[in-house]
């Protein structure tokens, strides 16, 4: 077996021609806008330079995005070869779907979420069908405060913030313990108990109730559950898996 590593894949193109989906889009536009007396060059101009551009630019990034995490994961892991991915359909499934989800967001965290998941697929990590679906429609739906609560209750006791909180109390609730980990939640109760809420329903935590009182140790105990780690391992980057 030869130790030579495969070829290194090249920094995804910039200046690439554009999408197949986006010159029928502009096609469509250009055709409706002939139909209306002296508007052509306006609406061709508006949704060319202020629309299609600035999508395209976010496509782009996104792809040089991935092709940047596949290099480093070509750097990292022997034996890993990026040319192999393009007969892994489980691979090719998964990265259709997240660049899906990835062109209708600009939240850096989502877009990390995204990428680590198509990365996790490259590195031979498939779930059922029906779970990665599920998986990704959360990456869709959720926003970036659930994301920063599920991963602050699958171990409270290791954020700084949290653990400084729990110290300082006898007793107290779950929702104290968040509002210390994330101020931003502070002034509005009612926006994170509604993301507590989802994430109960959806099974991704064990009763995680905002304002049940519980002893200092309790606040700070786990509170994710199996199903919730296995979301957040989905969306988790796999060179963090690597001792």
């Amino acid at each position: 077996m030869s130790d030579e590593k495969p070829e290194r894949i090249p920094a995804f193109p910039m200046d690439d021609k554009r999408s197949a989906a986006y010159h029928v889009a502009m096609g469509t536009l250009d055709a409706a806008a002939s139909v209306v007396p002296g508007g052509s060059y306006g609406v061709q101009q508006i949704v060319r330079q202020f629309i299609g551009e600035p999508l395209e630019r976010r496509r782009e990034a996104w792809f040089a995005a991935v092709g940047d995490s596949l290099r480093e994961m070509q750097d990292r892991f022997d034996g890993f070869d990026p040319a192999n991915l393009a007969d892994d359909e489980e691979f090719l499934s998964a990265v259709a779907e997240a660049s899906r989800i990835a062109m209708t967001t600009h939240r850096a965290e989502k877009l990390d979420a995204l990428r680590n998941a198509v990365l996790n697929a490259a590195a031979g990590i498939h779930l059922d069908e029906v779970l990665q679906k599920t998986f990704l429609g959360y990456v869709d739906r959720f926003s970036t405060l659930h994301f920063q609560v599920l991963k602050l209750l699958a171990n409270p006791a290791a954020n700084p913030k949290a653990a400084a909180r729990a110290e300082g109390m006898m007793t107290g609730s779950l929702g104290q313990i968040i509002h210390a980990a994330l101020p931003e939640t502070t002034g509005n109760p009612v926006l994170l108990g509604r993301v507590l809420g989802e994430l109960e329903r959806e099974g991704l935590t064990n009763g995680a109730s905002m304002n049940t009182m519980m002893t200092a140790t309790g606040v700070t105990e786990k509170r994710t559950s199996e199903f919730g780690d296995t979301f957040l391992s989905f969306i988790s980057n796999p060179a963090s898996k690597v001792a």
